[in-house]
């Protein structure tokens, strides 16, 4: 379980990124689009493992 300072922590962080400049990053062809796959299909075990303590922990 996340203690107070934790979670402020984590809160800073996203309100960082979502002001995050990506002006600069190039956009992805149709192409490489095409080719990414989700993380939950292309790690499966980690993907399950995380799954399973996420909930356990919740």
């Amino acid at each position: 379980m996340m203690n107070t300072t934790e979670k402020a922590r984590i809160v800073a962080e996203i309100k960082a990124f979502k002001n995050t400049d990506f002006s600069d990053c190039p956009e992805l062809t149709d192409e490489q689009l095409s080719q990414m796959k989700p993380s939950h299909l292309r790690k499966q075990p980690r993907y399950n493992t995380e799954t399973e303590t996420a909930m356990q922990e919740a």
